[in-house]
């Protein structure tokens, strides 16, 4: 595992595409790429330290060569598209396989760069238009317009009650609008869509997500959990923690597994502690009152509920079946509602990212404060 260097990271990026800086005003940067449809590939809180917290494939970008099946530059705020499986996959081609060696990413979200529209020395707006085919061969006819925004550090704490004394921060946060630009309504019956933001990070062996739940019995909420994406997780991987309301995931990067969570089930904010890096991360985003279209399922299957899908999840990579891995690299999600849009209509999904870095004390405050435990019990979850 490398220890990143955010200056390192942007000198990288640079000799291959354009990369954008962005500042907070405060010593905090963001480091954007209009190619890579706007993402954000990764943030350092403060010059003097220059830790990088993003996972960015260098040796994908190094070789300059687009993979045919899916191009993961890495990102801490990647945009992408819902759902990945089922019979209104927008990843599977009609008739295929659900299967890795079938699976490929639209180029839309994968290959093609969004335009830059708008910047200022905080903020960047893009847009972009095109339409994605789906299993079931509907068309969605759309338009994104993608604005990053690095909002001043108090006032992303202060989302959180977060008491920055003590600590280095920096925060970013993408408002992604997707808009029906066709002629068609979106309904269930031809399939619907959702916005699905991805937040890329390094493993590391004690790296640990940890993501609070709603309460409840399963028969009014549903299961705490949903982790059969790639087969049963043990508790050297997954604790569902009862008295604290809370999951822990283990984000080593060494086992391919993934966890969601539905919507009768999910608090808005999710996160990570890594005590290699000293970084603690809070990922949170607008869950609306009502979703009356469900989620879209991303199960890769034919399914019988294509809507009782996960509104967040993570991803931990690891060796596939292929005998590769993706990464490595582990993922904090969150999905908009499945969209049934009107001509004209358009849905707004905004996803927010918060790093903190500095005195142990000052971050085990801020965990308490978010989370309701310290670093010391995050830590000894998984030994």
């Amino acid at each position: 595992m490398k220890q990143n260097d955010f200056r390192q990271d942007v000198e990288f990026l640079n000799k291959y595409v354009e990369t954008i800086v962005l500042e907070n005003g405060h010593g905090g940067q963001v480091a954007v790429v209009p190619a890579y449809q706007g993402r954000t590939m990764t943030s350092s809180a403060t010059p003097a330290s220059s830790n990088s917290y993003g996972w960015i494939n260098y040796d994908l970008i190094a070789r300059g060569k687009q993979d045919p099946v899916v191009n993961l530059y890495g990102g801490e705020d990647r945009f992408w598209i819902s759902p990945e499986g089922g019979q209104f996959s927008v990843f599977f081609d009609p008739e295929d396989p659900m299967e890795l060696t079938h699976w490929r990413t639209p180029a839309l979200i994968d290959t093609e760069p969004f335009d830059l529209v708008g910047r200022t020395a905080s903020s960047l707006s893009f847009q972009k238009r095109g339409r994605m085919t789906n299993y079931s061969r509907f068309t969605f006819e759309m338009q994104f317009d993608r604005n990053v925004i690095v909002p001043d550090p108090e006032t992303a704490a202060a989302r959180y009650s977060i008491d920055l004394s003590g600590l280095q921060t920096v925060a970013h946060e993408s408002h992604n609008r997707l808009t029906n630009v066709g002629d068609q309504n979106w309904t269930p019956e031809t399939g619907l869509i959702g916005i699905w933001v991805l937040c890329m990070n390094e493993p590391s062996p004690q790296a640990t997500v940890v993501i609070p739940y709603q309460s409840g019995n399963a028969a009014e909420r549903g299961n705490i959990v949903n982790s059969d994406y790639f087969g049963k997780l043990g508790p050297d991987r997954l604790i569902v923690d009862e008295q604290d309301e809370l999951i822990y995931f283990l984000g080593d990067g060494q086992f391919r597994s993934k966890l969601g969570l539905q919507r009768e089930r999910v608090q808005p904010t999710l996160g990570s502690w890594d005590p290699v890096g000293g970084t603690l991360s809070i990922v949170d985003f607008n869950l609306p009152e009502k979703s009356p279209n469900g989620y879209t399922n991303n199960l890769w299957e034919i399914q019988d509920d294509p809507f009782a899908g996960d509104v967040i999840n993570s991803y931990n990579d690891g060796p596939n079946e292929t005998g590769g891995m993706l990464g490595p690299f582990f993922e904090l999600e969150t999905i908009s509602p499945a969209l049934a849009l009107r001509p004209g209509e358009g849905y707004t999904h905004i996803h927010r990212t918060l790093r903190l870095e500095g005195e142990r004390d000052a971050l085990n405050a801020a965990a308490k404060t978010v989370f309701g435990v310290s670093l010391d019990q995050i830590e000894n979850k998984f030994g």
